[in-house]
């Protein structure tokens, strides 16, 4: 024999799905935790990223500087200060600016600094850059 089951009327109100106001509030907690923290993330992600690139940039800039004082050669090249602010990447944010100094050492032998001043990421940078040229040349005795 089958038995059947009745459902009391008191019951049939009780079958209701869904959450509950504690869990709608602790996952919108959460929400909004893991939100703020993926912003902090992105926007360090992007500063660093401005920040490398300024640097390559800088470096490259002189490093030719001083390869394209190399090959014109010991002789030709004079003892001062240059500037060269109007030759600076106008990729790096104004202002900047930046100075060649060439100076002997001894005999035969010349300094050369590059100074470079940027603004990186609303701070003013500066980096210094030291070489010498020789008169004999890069690898010659």
């Amino acid at each position: 024999m089958r038995t059947i089951k009745i459902k009391r009327i008191k019951d049939i109100g009780n079958t209701e799905k869904g959450f509950t106001l504690v869990e709608m509030l602790v996952t919108i907690l959460v929400s909004i935790i893991l939100i703020g923290a993926l912003s902090v993330i992105t926007n360090n992600n992007v500063f660093m990223a401005q920040k490398g690139r300024d640097q390559t940039i800088v470096n490259s800039f002189a490093e030719n500087k001083v390869e394209e004082l190399r090959s014109k050669g010991y002789l030709t090249i004079t003892n001062g200060t240059t500037d060269i602010t109007s030759q600076m990447p106008t990729e790096l944010k104004a202002p900047r600016s930046g100075s060649v100094v060439i100076s002997d050492v001894s005999t035969g032998l010349k300094l050369v600094v590059v100074t470079l001043t940027y603004n990186e990421v609303g701070q003013t940078q500066s980096q210094t850059y030291k070489t010498y040229i020789g008169e004999l040349g890069v690898g010659q005795n």
